[in-house]
């Protein structure tokens, strides 16, 4: 986890994306509970949603942060994204996105969350921890840009800030 300019520009306000992601008041507080009993660690998992609701989020999938610095950043147990993208293969649902917390207080995705960000359109729900509990909740959409015309046609990742609304 770093110092949250991983989302593009420094004012991030400025990229708000006006997409509205509905999850529930109770699953909110749910991972925000977590967040705050991980602190100082990082907490994770995955975001899921019905195959026709993608922006309605009805579930979370509550992961082992597997990182060797889990108090600087995360990674979510390899099984538990076999055992998930499995699960909803085979039904309605999809994996749309994953949480974690910052316990440094920082709401803003960081430069590692940005390198990591590889699937376009995929959320990321960031609660930021700090010693009083949880403190902030940030729902994010992963961006990528390809710039064409370059020998190896990079990709520019970045953050656009959604809408989180509560049910």
């Amino acid at each position: 986890m770093g110092d949250g300019q991983g989302v593009q520009g420094k004012d991030c306000k400025a990229a708000v994306d006006q997409a509205s992601i509905h999850l529930s008041a109770r699953l909110h507080q749910e991972v925000r509970d977590l967040s705050a009993l991980q602190w100082p660690e990082e907490c994770c998992g995955l975001l899921i949603a019905s195959q026709d609701r993608p922006n309605r989020i009805h579930r979370v999938v509550v992961a082992r942060n597997i990182a060797i610095d889990p108090l600087k950043t995360f990674e979510i147990d390899p099984q538990t994204l076999i055992d998930t993208y499995r699960t909803v293969r085979n039904s309605s649902e999809t994996v749309v996105g994953c949480f974690h917390s910052h316990p440094n207080g920082n709401v803003w995705p960081s430069n590692s969350d940005r390198a990591r960000a590889d699937e376009d359109g995929f959320l990321w729900l960031i609660i930021a921890t700090g010693h009083n509990g949880a403190l902030k909740s940030g729902m994010y959409r992963a961006q990528q840009q390809t710039a064409q015309g370059d020998e190896d046609d990079e990709s520019l990742r970045y953050f656009r800030r959604c809408k989180l609304i509560e049910d």
